[in-house]
């Protein structure tokens, strides 16, 4: 599975001296997933900078999608499992009830074979 690198990096002080928004002092930089010919992955490895509130906000929204996700998971996982117990159970209550079919076809079967052998 790939995953992006996350480089986190508080900006100096001096950097911030003539920024317009010195409150922005965390940059993020997600590094690219795809070749370094490819230009959209090249796009993604820009550095986006942010307060540290904005960090944690989306730290805390990460890690509640990320929740919601492995809870649908486990939910189809879950649903997967009932459906498939029912579905054993209904083809086993299926092929106990068709015995008489089988003991039918076993004695066509035996017919069949003495008409063979029998001389035309």
């Amino acid at each position: 599975m790939l995953r992006p690198r996350i480089s986190l990096r508080l900006v100096q002080a001096a950097e911030l001296v003539n920024d317009p928004s010195p409150e922005a002092c965390v940059e993020l930089t997600l590094d690219p997933l795809g070749s370094m010919s490819d230009s959209h992955a090249a796009m993604l490895a820009e550095s986006l900078r942010m307060t540290p509130v904005d960090l944690v906000r989306l730290h805390l929204e990460s890690d509640l999608m990320l929740s919601a996700i492995r809870t649908e998971a486990v939910r189809a996982e879950i649903t997967w499992q009932r459906s498939l117990r029912r579905w054993y159970e209904e083809g086993r209550v299926a092929a106990e009830s068709r015995e008489p079919e089988v003991t039918l076809l076993i004695r066509v079967i035996e017919g069949l074979r003495r008409q063979v052998r029998a001389p035309l």
